[in-house]
């Protein structure tokens, strides 16, 4: 199989040097890498710390709901209901007294 290889001309000037000098051609040297790397063993998965204030397993059975709006959910937001429930009162409330400030202007 063929294949194209994006190499930094820096690189593969070195490694077509090396080749040339022990008289290999550069196709059996790149096969000879990729040989060498699927016979090593491969490293153990990292564990990644989770970030601070990211959601566990343990946020998503007391809230259900999150699984839901995952894709919405960004570092640093509050996962609490009671702070959720009194942002989108807040919210609500500026949005009603805007309408209400427009009625009386119009009256």
């Amino acid at each position: 199989m063929k294949a194209t290889l994006d190499i930094p001309d820096d690189l593969y000037r070195r490694v077509k040097a090396r080749s040339a000098l022990e008289g290999r051609p550069i196709r059996s040297v790149a096969v000879q890498l990729f040989q060498n790397w699927l016979e090593a063993p491969s490293p153990p998965p990292k564990e990644v710390p989770p970030e601070e204030g990211a959601l566990t397993e343990a946020d998503f059975e007391r809230f259900p709901w999150l699984r839901i709006t995952r894709k919405y959910i960004k570092p640093g937001m509050s996962h609490n209901l009671d702070e959720i429930n009194e942002a989108i009162a807040k919210g609500w409330g500026e949005e009603v007294s805007e309408k209400l400030r427009h009625l009386d202007e119009e009256a």
